[in-house]
């Protein structure tokens, strides 16, 4: 372009694409392409055009690519002075308040820089004038905090440059900046992540020692960390002193687990915490926390785990009592395409159900069918049939079942008899 006499424009020149967190280590496209192949002399060069071509938009970025390539290649003096023109140049004016704009692009540039010298150990010169430089940014307002550490952490975790990550939770102690629950959570995923588990339980133990209580996120961290190592009894002595600490095991700790017995082929606990669940299930239904409960049940479904028609039965009659009936309707049509068999008291839910929201007309078929694939076999299936055809004033269907019923020696409950004394004509009573 320059050699035709085209200058480039901001436009030419901007980040292509900056967010909250990948925006910290992000420059335009040339100048961090340059600076990933290492061709920092380039980059500086492409960097100062920029303020001939009077391009000044997100310059502060651009330092930050370079600066942070210059550390990472160990080349710190070259890195000192470049961070030091960012500081008093004139055109870098950062906003503290921005997370996107110069300031916390400023910052990422002080705290890589920062940590590169005092994790290479050198004393001295480079070290004194890192934190000369550090104090300064902390002097004009552009200070670093824990949130600041979590989310470069949490980046560097994410990215697999643990090393990276781990430099930065150690100088937060140097500047007598305190970490806390998140950036312990981050630090500990990122080291379980690449396999380091006994420096996660080592950070684990020293952030209780600090006073600072986990929450459920980092225990299922440490119990995933133990499965993946197949460390099954490991993760679950881990789950008995959460449960003994207070906190209630999460749908994601309750996967985490069986996921990781039944591939260890440890059936019978691992059925043991199966039925944990399905009480966990009928406790949300129960309680109205309908939306748990779906949740629940469909992070079973994408563990691979086969859900039984127990379970089923339980959320559909969560359903109907919250009065989703479609949903209900839908779970139950999904039973047999799961290859599985609504038992009596599927269909017993179902029925029941429909009667009350008065279908009647599915009721009956669901009835029909019911009788036909030989599932109407319990006092409790009849005593609701009856009960919905007397409440729909279907008098003669409620006496062909309650008939069927005394002929199979069922004996109706104090409920359907209540209810028939007082709905039937004394003359159809006499008959029964």
């Amino acid at each position: 372009m320059t050699k035709t006499g085209i200058k480039p424009n901001a436009v030419t020149c901007r980040p292509d694409n900056i967010c909250p967190i990948s925006g910290l280590v992000t420059s335009n496209i040339l100048i961090h392409g340059l600076c990933t192949t290492g061709q920092v002399g380039p980059a500086l060069k492409l960097k100062n055009n920029k303020l001939k071509w009077n391009v000044v938009p997100n310059v502060v970025v651009s330092y930050n690519a370079i600066i942070d390539t210059l550390c990472k290649g160990g080349l710190l003096d070259e890195a000192l002075v470049l961070f030091s023109e960012m500081l008093h140049a004139s055109n870098v004016v950062p906003n503290v308040g921005s997370s996107v704009g110069g300031g916390v692009a400023v910052v990422a540039a002080g705290v890589a820089f920062f940590a590169a010298s005092a994790s290479c150990g050198l004393a001295g010169l480079i070290e004194e004038e890192a934190r000369r430089y550090f104090d300064e940014m902390v002097d004009r307002g552009i200070s670093p905090d824990t949130v600041t550490f979590n989310v470069l952490i949490d980046s560097h975790c994410k990215d697999g440059k643990t090393e990276d990550a781990w430099g930065l939770f150690k100088l937060m102690e140097k500047i007598n900046i305190k970490p806390n629950l998140i950036t312990y959570n981050s630090m500990m995923d990122g080291l379980c992540l690449v396999g380091r588990l006994p420096d996660a339980v080592k950070l684990f133990d020293s952030m209780v020692d600090k006073g600072l209580e986990p929450d459920d996120f980092s225990w299922n961290i440490l119990i995933d960390g133990y499965c993946k190592n197949r460390k099954l009894d490991g993760a679950m002595q881990l789950f008995k002193k959460m449960k003994q600490n207070g906190l209630k095991p999460t749908t994601v700790t309750y996967n985490i687990l069986l996921r990781g017995l039944y591939q260890d082929g440890r059936m019978k606990t691992a059925n043991n915490l199966f039925n944990e669940m399905l009480t966990m299930l009928d406790g949300y239904c129960k309680n109205g926390k309908i939306a748990d409960a779906i949740e629940l049940f469909e992070s079973i479904e994408t563990t691979g785990i086969s859900i039984n028609v127990r379970m089923y039965s339980i959320l559909i009659h969560g359903l109907f009592q919250a009065g989703k009936l479609e949903d209900a309707r839908k779970l139950f049509d999904k039973i047999p395409r799961n290859g599985l068999v609504p038992n009596e008291v599927t269909y017993t839910t179902m029925i029941k159900g429909f009667f009350r929201n008065n279908m009647l007309l599915v009721a009956n078929s669901l009835v029909s069918e019911m009788e036909e694939k030989g599932c109407l076999r319990n006092a409790r299936a009849y005593d609701t049939i009856i009960g919905g055809f007397l409440v729909a004033k279907e008098n003669a269907k409620a006496l062909h079942f309650l008939r069927k019923m005394l002929e199979r020696k069922f004996a109706p409950s104090d409920s359907a008899i209540y209810l028939l004394v007082n709905t039937l004509p004394e003359h159809e009573l006499k008959n029964l």
